[in-house]
């Protein structure tokens, strides 16, 4: 007789299972990873005083980098009209035409509105300070009156901080404007040599790449040449999907603004359209600045302007964001999120712009030197059980 204990089945789906959930845990790594890589690259950089080099170098080359990002933004479409038997000058010549109408008509139109939309938000700042300052002390009122809390201390603090804050603006307010008005004809200034450059550099963008490559060995072209096509490709989409949801937020949020009667509704629909940029926070950095203008007009004003910024956030969510970034690189929200935050602290607003397209290059630079070097290997296990099946 055999009185041995049977063994136990193995049971194949509690393994796939193990399996699954630590292929889970290796991609969570990968991101952690590529996240701790680029918060020690910045770190590094910012110490031993290279980012502060690197932004004095690209300002006085801006004009080259305006320049190239024009090309590299234009250049597909260049390609197109070439495949159709459109000469490439010709072809880069008409749609630097189009580009330069554009640019003319954004300056001769939306600028001189938004300007006057501005200067009229401006003059009328102290009457919407006091109509803020009047809606909280009415609000804290009522508040203590119904519920029978003390809240004068806070209408206290709240009042001198908003006092402060606005003695802070209008001392402060001239100097912005001229620095601002300074900025941007040397601005216009830098764009105009940007332009002149990326025309250039568009009628012969693809020697470009290769004059790069030949910076490197021959055994290594082939590699550098795919891993500068991928970065090219992964980030164009990101770029390109994020301008077109922003502009398409930029127009929806100013007729929505202007149709409830909110002032400067251009203005602010370009400031909604602009924060829009910044992943996930940026709508309601944008969609705030409309509420508080609107509920210092009038209590229904303000409500009209939240459902307004409401309704464009959700048709952003749920219709422009699944079709139009339907094909940019998907990036988990967490990574954007932490990249997010890593960025503004070290670059301010600009950092939050720049953060996600910072993200997908390392993302696919990062899976370039995984797969080259066959790092975390993901080795395949084939399961059997005791029959051999």
């Amino acid at each position: 007789m055999n009185f041995r204990k049977p063994k136990e089945k193995l049971d194949i789906n509690e393994v796939n299972e193990v399996v699954s959930l630590s292929k889970k845990i290796l991609h969570l790594f990968y991101v952690v990873m590529m996240i701790a890589i680029i918060l020690i690259i910045t770190i590094i950089a910012r110490e031993w005083g290279i980012i502060s080099f690197v932004l004095s170098v690209l300002k006085v080359l801006s004009p080259l980098f305006i320049g190239f990002i024009i090309a590299w933004i234009l250049n597909p479409l260049v390609k197109k009209m070439e495949q159709k038997g459109i000469p490439r000058i010709i072809s880069s010549l008409l749609l630097y035409t189009i580009l330069i109408v554009f640019l003319i008509v954004f300056i001769r139109i939306l600028i001189p509105t938004i300007y006057t939309q501005l200067n009229e938000l401006l003059n009328n700042l102290p009457e919407i300070f006091q109509s803020v300052e009047d809606y909280i002390t009415t609000l804290l009122d009522n508040i203590s009156t119904g519920k029978g809390i003390d809240l004068s201390n806070v209408k206290q603090n709240l009042m001198e901080t908003m006092n402060s804050f606005f003695v802070d603006f209008t001392t402060n307010l001239p100097a912005s404007v001229i620095n601002f008005v300074g900025n941007f004809f040397s601005s216009l200034l830098t764009i105009g040599f940007g332009l002149i450059i990326g025309l250039y550099m568009l009628f012969d963008f693809d020697s470009i790449n290769t004059h790069l490559l030949h910076l490197f060995p021959k055994k290594n072209r082939f590699e550098l040449s795919l891993l500068i096509t991928n970065i090219s490709t992964e980030v164009r989409k990101c770029v390109n999907g994020t301008l077109l949801v922003a502009t398409m937020v930029f127009a929806c949020d100013s007729i929505g603004f202007a149709a409830i009667g909110l002032q400067a509704p251009l203005l602010f629909g370009f400031f909604c359209g602009l924060t829009d940029l910044i992943p996930y926070v940026g709508p309601y950095i944008g969609g705030a600045a409309a509420v508080i203008i609107g509920f210092s007009q009038s209590n229904l004003i303000g409500i009209m302007a939240i459902i307004v910024a409401v309704i464009v956030q959700l048709v952003e969510n749920f219709i422009l964001q699944p079709v139009v970034m339907s094909k940019t690189m998907k990036l988990h929200p967490v990574t954007i999120i932490l990249g997010l935050l890593i960025f503004e602290h070290f670059f301010g607003i600009l950092g939050m712009i720049l953060a996600t397209p910072c993200i997908a290059l390392a993302k696919v630079v990062f899976k370039f030197f995984v797969e080259k070097y066959n790092l975390f290997e993901d080795k395949k296990y084939i399961l059997i059980d005791e029959e051999g099946k």
